[in-house]
């Protein structure tokens, strides 16, 4: 499957160059080539069965649905700047 628009990284505080080196840095200009390094057309098939919650509301297509709901969190994970109103916790553990 072919998907040709740039990845979007939202509003984000970078400068131009900046944006433009991980744009280059994580292929967000060549999304087949971001997706096929995530796995994304194979994730997206066992995403696309709907939870209960999201049954009830449907999707016209739930594999396109998915396949952006699991870009948008690549690219959050790998570009941590692409969501800079984003709260990171790092927690120890108790014992």
């Amino acid at each position: 499957m072919t998907h040709e628009e740039p990845l979007d990284l939202g509003t984000t505080e970078l400068s131009e160059a900046e944006e433009a080196r991980l744009r280059r840095e994580h292929d967000l200009d060549r999304p087949d080539v971001f997706d096929e390094r995530n796995g994304i057309d194979e994730r997206e098939r066992t995403r696309a069965t709907l939870l209960p919650e999201e049954a009830e509301t449907g999707s016209a297509d739930a594999e396109a649905q998915a396949r952006e709901v699991l870009r948008d969190s690549d690219v959050r994970t790998e570009v941590p700047e692409s969501a800079p109103d984003a709260v990171f916790e790092h927690r120890e553990s108790g014992t």
